[in-house]
């Protein structure tokens, strides 16, 4: 069964919308992040910039290997299934982002308290 033009259409569409949404939560949440790890605010948006388009490219390659995946299924179940398959990638993938700025700000705050208490002592 080949994949019909109107449910590859529809996922591309459906999946861009995601796609541009969590970007932007991405973007403003890794701001911030960045910037308390950082502190420098240049440094922390160019990073910023550099994750927002990793995030890009690997969510666009992703709903296009989605969107053009034969599942054997047809219709709305075709969509459905294939938009279901590119949420849970890519929520996985904002969840170890996420994760990942945590680790980073709470390595930062070790390192700050731990200057502090060389600086006291």
């Amino acid at each position: 069964m080949g994949v019909s033009t109107a449910s590859f259409v529809t996922t591309v569409v459906v999946g861009i919308v995601i796609t541009v949404v969590v970007g932007v939560l991405l973007r403003r949440i890794a701001r911030d992040f960045l910037a308390e790890v950082y502190g420098d605010r240049s440094l922390s948006a160019s990073l910023n910039y550099l994750l927002v388009t990793l995030y890009y490219l690997f969510a666009l390659g992703l709903l296009t290997l989605v969107a053009s995946a034969d599942l054997g299924l047809a219709g709305v179940q075709l969509v459905v299934v294939r938009i279901g398959i590119f949420l849970l990638v890519l929520g996985g993938v904002y969840g170890l982002t996420a994760l990942a700025l945590e680790r980073a700000r709470r390595r930062q705050r070790e390192q700050t308290l731990e200057e502090d208490f060389r600086g006291r002592g």
